[in-house]
């Protein structure tokens, strides 16, 4: 299986990550290598793609100099926007970048905060679903982050890909005030956007569907493949393995034959689930289930 994320590595720059450790991000983007040092890096080939995490505070002079020199076309820029930067000044470094498509860059909005312990979780949230939309192969766009404004849910995939679907679209919102629909969450893989206080999972396929009915249906149908495809490959491995359903600790095994027929994704909490049955590490266990659907 050809793992995509060996392919990116992420890169943090500047004093806004100076107080996490390199080690602690590794365990939180398993799978994908993770430096500080940007412009020491050797092999910096094209065909590496590369997340460079920035604070918009640290958008000045000599982080322009540095992107000019060191950033090739498959860099993409992830800037957390810090309280009191103007988006004047924002633009205006992005713009001295010399960046010229929006795919290359995004600007998260969500607050970044000043304490290590929440900039932590909160990176490392966001690494997640980056990570595993690497690890995936099943083609489905995933969301990396969301935000409601004036009426329009803006949706990012973790390739910056945006999706802007207006609020009157989505039939469950059409009576609900619009204040309470800001409490939402993202699925810790990317899968959908949750509202508790409606029990509602959006996935990037369902919304899209909304507004490009068309462009929706072709994504469907190959998850619904990649589903049936690596469905039968978790049942042929476990029953090859001797492993009954009623051995795999973390899973009912209504869902496991839900997987196993193709009627639902394959979570990673089931990889993980599923890998420790088998007494695989995630990646080997991956790597098992690609070379068999194959």
């Amino acid at each position: 299986m050809k793992t995509l994320s060996k392919n990116f590595r992420i890169i943090t720059y500047g004093d806004a990550f100076s107080g996490l450790k390199t080690t602690d991000l590794r365990g939180a983007v398993r799978g994908v290598s993770v430096s500080k040092n940007w412009s020491l890096l050797r092999d910096r080939g094209r065909e590496k793609g590369e997340y460079l995490l920035v604070s918009s505070k640290e958008l000045n002079d000599s982080f322009a100099e540095v992107f000019r020199a060191h950033a090739t076309q498959a860099t993409r820029l992830l800037v957390f926007l810090n309280e009191g930067i103007s988006a004047d000044r924002l633009l205006s470094r992005i713009v001295d970048l010399q960046i010229r498509t929006p795919q290359r860059f995004y600007v998260m909005t969500s607050s970044f905060g000043s304490g290590k312990a929440h900039r932590m979780v909160f990176v490392h949230s966001l690494l997640k679903r980056l990570t595993s939309a690497l690890e995936a192969d099943d083609k489905q766009e995933r969301i990396l982050d969301a935000r409601i404004e004036d009426g329009v849910l803006h949706l990012i995939s973790p390739n910056f890909n945006r999706l802007d679907v207006p609020i009157a679209k989505i039939p469950q919102f059409t009576k609900v005030d619009a204040s309470k629909l800001q409490t939402f969450e993202i699925d810790e893989d990317g899968s959908f956007i949750y509202w508790p206080e409606f029990d509602l999972h959006l996935g990037w396929a369902q919304l899209q569907q909304l507004i490009n009915p068309e462009a929706a249906l072709k994504a469907s149908q190959k998850s619904q493949e990649f589903n049936k495809r690596y469905g039968r490959a978790v049942q042929k491995i476990r029953e090859q393995a001797g492993i009954k359903p009623s051995d795999i600790p973390g899973i009912s095994e209504k869902q496991l034959r839900r997987i196993e027929n193709g009627e639902c994704r394959l979570t990673s909490n089931a990889i993980e689930v599923l890998s420790q049955a088998h007494k695989l590490a995630p990646n080997e266990y991956m790597t098992k289930l690609a070379e068999t659907s194959g």
